[in-house]
């Protein structure tokens, strides 16, 4: 358990150094909202309690500036406070008048250094419905799509890696085709060596180019894992390749081909995490109704597509999903990354929103029919909240939420334990 979350840990790097860089300011401000969980009906008015510490003492006679607007929009409002003799100040905003979230967010100056946070709270989250639509052909795209690129043989390809092999795993390099001939998906296998048919696991990536490793520590929990890439290239190159094709050929892949639904870039990739599942069930060694997908971010909004669109997968974990509804911004509100549509001069953009539905996280979830377990926060700036609640209240098949109100986009270690916990609950472990 412990090897397990800190591999988690380390994934959520870039996020970690931001907690970690916000616990050592030399001045921490907060803006302290009157309800503990952070959570209000429509008709409330919030109530903030507003302070800055510095050295672990609250600062007096201090000024903060505390600002408000819809989440991942601009500011309706900004204003000044001053702190008491204790250090304490006060203010409210307007009365909540919807369901949704608002961002506030503090600040204080300080010898030339501006130190800030957010607080963004929630009015009746589990009433935010989405702006996306689905059309009408919509599992009828999907599933042609699907049943075109099963007629492709897979000619499997596996390279064993005995440097990354241990006495517990056997790691491989794995090559399958996918979507059309030629066309390649790419991923890491790690196989724990215990007898018998395992569950399995499809970890999927979080956006980037970037390599893959073995071994997977989820292997030492008792799965099978195969953590594939999505950019139909090897995963285990020298790093600057990687670099110059993040910077070069696949720099803005979220956009590229958006014009048609067929040709949009993700299109492989899903498919490409459809089968790699179907590889999962020709193995010996998977317990076929024992298969999860698992992945944050990209990699959360994948897991929930491949669930909705695979017959084998039975459970899934999605942290903080991307691609959730994706039209919120032209609808006046935040929308999930890769934050399309912000631009209402953009080229052709009402059909390149029609394109998007058939991308939309949120339309995928509205098909899931397996258990599902969810986890992310209030604080999110790359999948604001506004647009993963939108995409968890459609679904309808069995789901848990676990929310960590002041997390970015990031997984306190509970989070990601009870996740484990909650997996292993559902395949019988």
């Amino acid at each position: 358990m412990k090897k397990f979350i800190t591999l988690c840990i380390v994934h959520f790097a870039l996020c970690i150094c931001f907690a970690q860089s916000s616990s050592h300011q030399y001045v921490t401000v907060v803006a302290e909202p009157d309800h503990a969980d952070w959570t209000y009906h429509v008709g409330e008015t919030p109530h903030f309690t507003a302070y800055a510490i510095r050295e672990n003492v609250r600062m007096a006679d201090t000024e903060i500036t505390y600002s408000y607007g819809p989440d991942k929009l601009d500011a309706v409002a900004k204003r000044t406070v001053r702190t008491d003799r204790n250090g304490m100040a006060s203010f409210t905003i307007p009365k909540l008048r919807e369901p949704g979230f608002t961002s506030v967010r503090v600040e204080v100056t300080l010898d030339g250094r501006t130190y800030k946070s957010m607080t963004n709270i929630a009015c009746d989250p589990y009433s935010i419905q989405p702006t996306t639509t689905m059309p009408a052909d919509f599992e009828q795209f999907w599933r042609g799509a699907v049943d075109k690129a099963a007629q492709l043989p897979m000619t499997p390809s596996l390279r064993y890696s005995e440097q990354e092999s241990n006495d517990r795993v056997d790691v491989y390099y794995l090559r399958i085709q996918s979507y059309k001939r030629g066309n390649y998906v790419y991923g890491v296998l790690t196989v724990p060596k215990t007898s018998g048919r395992k569950p399995a696991i499809l970890r999927l990536p979080g956006a980037a180019v970037r390599s893959f490793h073995g071994p997977n520590e989820l292997a030492y929990e008792g799965f099978v894992v195969l953590e594939v890439g999505v950019h139909g290239i090897p995963v285990d190159q020298d790093p600057e390749i990687y670099q110059q094709l993040e910077n070069g050929a696949l720099a803005g892949y979220t956009t590229m081909g958006i014009d048609n639904r067929d040709t949009y870039y993700y299109k492989r990739s899903i498919l490409g995490c459809v089968r790699a599942v179907d590889y999962l069930c020709t193995r010996d060694d998977v317990d076929t109704t024992r298969i999860a997908t698992y992945g944050g971010s990209q990699g959360g909004m994948l897991s929930i597509m491949t669930a909705a669109l695979s017959p084998h997968v039975s459970a899934l974990f999605a942290y903080f999903p991307a691609f959730c509804d994706l039209t919120g911004y032209y609808n006046g509100r935040g929308a999930g990354w890769p934050h399309l549509f912000r631009d209402p001069n953009e080229p052709n953009l009402k059909a390149r929103m029609e394109v998007s539905k058939y991308y939309d996280t949120v339309n995928f979830a509205r098909l899931l029919r397996v258990p599902g377990f969810y986890a992310w926060g209030f604080n999110d700036p790359a999948c604001c909240p506004t647009s993963t609640f939108s995409a968890y209240n459609v679904i309808t098949a069995p789901k848990q939420l676990q929310v960590g109100r002041d997390t970015g986009h990031w997984l306190y270690p509970w989070q990601v334990d009870n996740a484990l916990q909650w997996l292993k609950q559902q395949f019988g472990m």
